[in-house]
């Protein structure tokens, strides 16, 4: 797992919201740990040099608003199946 993809980024946050608060995340109601992952994620991922607006695609981090060919390339024309 990278040390900067999205499950990490999850646990950090989960540990500082206990170190702040000192509830376990599992008690703490939904709502809650929404808003504190709305605070807290632009803070954790300027930390480890993430933009803000990078989404995690296969496994790396991609730059916000970048299409990605292989999802929207119609394989079949290339291969003549298909059609």
């Amino acid at each position: 797992m990278s040390e900067k993809s999205p499950a990490v980024i999850e646990r950090l946050m989960r540990r500082r919201h206990r170190a702040a608060t000192g509830k376990q995340w599992r008690d703490v109601p939904l709502d809650q740990r929404r808003a504190w992952f709305a605070r807290c994620e632009p803070e954790v991922r300027a930390e480890l040099g993430i933009a803000a607006d990078a989404v995690w695609r296969n496994g790396s981090w991609q730059p916000g608003g970048q299409a990605d060919l292989f999802d929207v390339l119609d394989t079949d024309s290339l291969t003549g199946g298909g059609h």
